[in-house]
């Protein structure tokens, strides 16, 4: 019988330290319900205590056959650093990331109830930047310097000069101020063209459109809904690149597998970006998202919708993007979605 060694400790409130001959690992949640992860990935442990019955899922896996900025590391320090190959190859690795974190980087909140409950009366009354200037025209003495050259008037006048200055900008920022609360009115009132703007205002899908894809929004039924087309412009790379172990730089075909999780994985980045995006701006509840491109596995492709998602704001609530793959999380929404590990997507009617 081999020896075996395990401590687990508690160093916060449903966080404990798993120690063990294979290294450390971190349980996270309650007894019953806690998520470990290790140098062997991710995996969720449910149980009921007190009746030994439990159930484990592996979620992630540090041996994924996708490619990784990781996979190139150890051949990224035969080199140096600056030589063209281990460039090339970490750019290749920085692309790869990009294409699977659209979702994790999203824009600020904005909080329209606060913008519509600002006093605009008191900074009509009393600006910032006026009182600012009263309160340095109010406190100034003339200093020994200005009392030798005679400048004491000068420099009131000055400091007159730059409270009107004040003054007018105050009378701008109130302009943008209350065209910004106008614009909050309109938007929790559900005003299509509203959300429309400031969707577009505080560029919501900047991140997919960079890659050259279209995407456009309108109301049906209440209900948001974008729409995203992939455009013809292939994102996903077919090529693996790594370096060798003396430095040197390796092209391979990406194996099919690899090539159709990367581009289910990539497609479902967007999707969660652009639910992440509309629910940080809009104060919708939900939001139904429908991704169009070519059905890889049909002969010959056919150009329609390959997903449609329908998220809610609350089932994002608490969800740890960084711990599953983008296709796994949108399999936790309503959804249609059908694809191929060796042949990618086919055709799906959209959710209404």
């Amino acid at each position: 019988m081999g020896f075996r060694f395990q401590k687990r400790i508690k160093i916060a409130p449903g966080v404990r330290v798993n120690i063990s001959k294979s290294g450390f690992s971190t349980s996270i949640g309650p007894r019953g319900a806690s998520v470990t992860v290790g140098k062997r990935g991710v995996r969720a442990n449910v149980g009921i205590p007190g009746t030994g019955i439990s159930y484990s899922e592996q979620l992630t896996s540090s041996r994924s056959k996708r490619p990784r900025r990781s996979s190139s590391q150890t051949a990224l320090a035969a080199k140096p650093a600056y030589s063209a190959e281990a460039k090339e190859v970490a750019a290749y690795n920085s692309y790869v990331d990009m294409l699977l974190s659209t979702h994790l980087e999203t824009v600020q909140p904005v909080n329209w109830n606060a913008i519509l409950q600002e006093d605009l009366e008191q900074l009509a009354a009393n600006g910032p930047h006026a009182e600012e200037a009263r309160r340095k025209l109010g406190a100034f003495q003339p200093n020994w310097f200005d009392r030798l050259f005679r400048r004491e008037e000068t420099r009131r006048r000055e400091l007159g000069e730059e409270l009107s200055k004040a003054i007018v900008q105050d009378k701008i920022l109130l302009t943008e101020k209350q065209a910004l609360s106008d614009q909050a009115s309109q938007v929790l009132a559900g005003d299509e063209s509203a959300w429309q703007e400031v969707l577009q205002e505080y560029h919501a899908f900047a991140a997919i459109e960079q890659f050259g894809h279209k995407v456009h929004v309108k109301l049906c039924n209440g209900e948001l809904t974008v729409f995203v087309d992939i455009g013809e412009e292939e994102a996903i790379p077919e090529e693996v690149l790594s370096l060798t172990a003396k430095g040197n730089l390796s092209r391979k075909k990406m194996g099919k597998t690899n090539y159709f999780a990367l581009y289910q994985d990539y497609v479902c980045s967007c999707i969660l970006g652009a639910a992440r995006n509309v629910f940080a701006i809009l104060p919708a509840e939900h939001v139904l998202i429908h991704a169009y491109d070519r059905s890889q596995a049909d002969e010959p492709p056919v150009r329609g919708c390959i997903a449609s998602v329908r998220i809610r704001r609350n089932e994002l609530s608490g969800m740890l993007f960084e711990l599953q793959a983008p296709s796994r999380t949108v399999e936790t929404f309503e959804h249609h979605m059908n694809h191929l590990k060796t042949k990618g997507f086919r055709l799906v009617e959209e959710l209404t």
